[in-house]
């Protein structure tokens, strides 16, 4: 049978989940560069967003490939596979969002102290 539909199931619930994280990480992001001019805030928010949209594409990648090797290699059945790719794709994402919230500031705070 086909692993078609899991593997779009398990990448649209994925995607769905990430933008509402990669939403609260740009948040998070604009409060935290609270303070520094447009001169520093716009590069280190475009980052942040660049990084935000990176990982959601890495994750939805890993979810769209990780059901149908779970159930052509190990036999799952479709629910347990749908339901650990969409985990470990969210896993991913939501570790690659926290990571870009810290490069954006990084990157903000670096283009402060050199002016």
């Amino acid at each position: 049978m086909s692993t078609r539909t899991p593997s779009i199931i398990s990448t649209v619930l994925t995607v769905l989940a990430l933008l509402a994280t990669s939403a609260a990480s740009i948040l998070f992001t604009m409060v935290a560069l609270n303070g520094f001019s447009d001169r520093e805030g716009g590069p280190a928010l475009l980052v942040s967003v660049l990084c935000n949209s990176g990982g959601v594409i890495l994750a939805a990648i890993a979810a769209w490939r990780l059901p149908r090797w779970l159930i052509e290699r190990f036999n799952w059945n479709r629910s347990i596979a749908i339901g650990i790719s969409t985990l470990a794709g969210v896993v991913l994402g939501g570790g690659l969002s926290f990571a870009a919230l810290f490069i954006g500031v990084l990157v903000g705070n670096t283009l402060w102290q050199a002016r």
